[in-house]
């Protein structure tokens, strides 16, 4: 595992995409992005406290959207250890970790070449989320100290080498980690369609073995599955 630090950057993912030559698992870490993304082109406030980071692995085991669920689950693992209410740590689908109802992270996975891109950003020493201040929250106003965020990088990075290569293997542990801590668990689901929010209401089912979110529609029977999809919880 091979380390590039900078002090501020566009974006740690945007880094490795412009490179000609990626090496498995060398981590992009920023102390601070300037055009931080998440997914869909929204935005992700990068200050300074943040773990931000991105490491490239090789596309050769049909990922399809495993990866990004997978990501989840490893910094889920990782940041319970650090939690001491660990029942309001929840994974989000697809790509996000809560900790009770606020963003504490996003990851953004591309597909690049013959590589897929991971970038991780997770709230740990700072505070600042500027228009997202009501929305997101940090491992330290979680537990109301500094934390190290190099040392959580490497956690992630290595849990995520060390399983990665087994993932289909243990794809079905995985998926029913991810779905017992779902945040959408209970929750009413408007769908949005042509840029509009449908009125009707949905209902989480699962996260199926294909990474595909699946949910039920208000007085239907039949589940119906999405591989993408905009939507809040109301």
């Amino acid at each position: 595992m091979k380390f590039k630090f900078f002090d501020e950057i566009n974006s740690t993912n945007t880094y490795l995409r412009r490179q000609l030559q990626v090496e498995e698992f060398e981590v992009i870490v920023a102390k601070k992005q300037t055009d931080g993304k998440g997914k869909r082109d929204s935005v992700w406030i990068s200050n300074e406290g943040a773990a931000l980071f991105s490491f490239a692995v090789r596309d050769n085991i049909e990922l399809d959207e495993k990866i990004t669920i997978f990501a989840g689950y490893i910094v889920y693992e990782v940041l319970k250890n650090y939690v001491s209410n660990q029942d309001k740590l929840t994974f989000k689908w697809p790509n996000d970790i809560y900790y009770e109802n606020k963003k504490m992270c996003g990851i953004l996975c591309e597909k690049v070449r013959d590589h897929i891109i991971v970038g991780i950003g997770i709230n740990i020493n700072n505070t600042d989320f500027g228009m997202f201040q009501e929305k997101a929250i940090s491992l330290v106003e979680i537990t109301g100290k500094i934390h190290p965020v190099q040392q959580i990088i490497e956690e992630v990075v290595s849990n995520f080498e060390n399983q990665f290569h087994s993932l289909n293997k243990n794809w079905e542990n995985i998926l029913q980690i991810v779905n017992e801590n779902s945040y959408l668990k209970d929750k009413k689901i408007l769908i949005k369609r042509n840029g509009k929010f449908l009125e009707k209401e949905y209902r989480f089912l699962r996260v199926d073995r294909r990474g595909q979110i699946s949910l039920i529609g208000k007085g239907d029977s039949d589940e119906v599955k999405f591989t993408s999809l905009e939507f809040k919880v109301v």
